[in-house]
């Protein structure tokens, strides 16, 4: 289902669930609560691999969500760790 580790960039614990469109996401491994704001927001992944977006929320009458918050959202070291786009990369 999933699996743990720690961020090469950080070094914060991690934990790995594969989306349902085949790739593997960090998360922070505690689970939040959160609202859903399919405008945008942090980037939510859920045990089942599904993905959405919206705003952490400590009020379990406001959330209608839970699920793992992106490590990408939270990473101090986050733009270090960044690979850019292939189309980038070729013009190196």
């Amino acid at each position: 289902m999933s699996r743990t580790g720690s961020c090469r960039n950080c070094g914060k614990e991690i934990m790995f669930i594969k989306a349902k469109t085949g790739k593997t996401v960090p998360v922070d491994p505690e689970s939040v609560l959160y609202i859903p704001n399919p405008r945008g927001g942090s980037l939510f992944v859920l045990l089942d691999g599904s993905v959405d977006r919206g705003t952490v929320t400590q009020t379990a009458g406001e959330a209608t969500g839970i699920g793992f918050i992106s490590h990408f959202d939270t990473c101090q070291e986050a733009d270090r760790g960044r690979r850019g786009r292939k189309s980038d990369r070729k013009k190196g």
